[in-house]
């Protein structure tokens, strides 16, 4: 299984990230590979050990992004094609993005709720921060996910000078829409709590949906 992340400036890949393969492989009792978006696809395959994988047998790409933003709709057709290429004739089965999973919006709903609803600990639903998104697929999908997680969801850009308004602003529960840890999770650590795989509910959703693919 190859899991597609999101890494941090230079390609770093976030401890989390390894941490969730790691277990993942243990589980699974097979390789599981971490290739962040920001570097190349190399040319060949190889697993934690830094051994080579055999070009011929059946690989599961699991794309770990939340939103269809650009790196769903455009960066992840092209790696596919790329992994097709150093690959010929292999089996290549893609998961859907994980933010398009039953399981994951039925994860965010139960922590929203944790959270505060309606009528409860907040007055207004609380707030779904997540990477600012343009066109109608993304409106589409924000909306959808609205009417099932119960969040309100807000575009929320990680410049610091937006980072430093949303300190001083931000009053009603808020949940980061990030698996690892990212500049909205290192500046706001205190407001919006650690990212999502740091929390045990979204981390095991990820385990069991994965380790119970082919």
């Amino acid at each position: 299984m190859l899991l597609l992340v999101h890494g941090r400036s230079g390609g770093v890949v976030p401890d989390e990230l390894w941490h969730l393969a790691q277990q993942l492989a243990e589980r699974r009792q097979a390789p599981v590979l971490v290739h962040p978006l920001t570097a190349g696809m190399p040319n060949q395959l190889r697993d934690g050990a830094g051994m080579p994988l055999d070009a011929a047998l059946p690989l599961t790409l699991a794309p770990l992004m939340l939103l269809p933003g650009a790196h769903v709709r455009s960066d992840l057709p092209r790696i596919v094609e790329q992994l097709r290429a150093i690959r010929p004739g292999a089996q290549l089965r893609r998961l859907p993005f994980v933010g398009a999973w039953p399981q994951w919006i039925a994860a965010l709903r139960e922590e929203g709720q944790e959270l505060g609803l309606p009528g409860e600990v907040s007055p207004e639903p609380p707030l779904l921060l997540h990477h600012p998104l343009e066109g109608p697929l993304a409106r589409r999908y924000l909306g959808t996910l609205t009417a099932r997680s119960g969040f309100r969801c807000r575009a929320t850009p990680y410049s610091a000078e937006h980072l430093a308004e949303l300190r001083l602003t931000l009053h009603a529960p808020a949940l980061p829409l990030a698996l690892a840890a990212n500049r909205l999770t290192d500046e706001l650590m205190a407001v919006v709590g650690a990212p999502l795989l740091q929390r045990p509910r979204f981390r095991d959703c990820l385990l069991q949906v994965l380790e119970a693919q082919p």
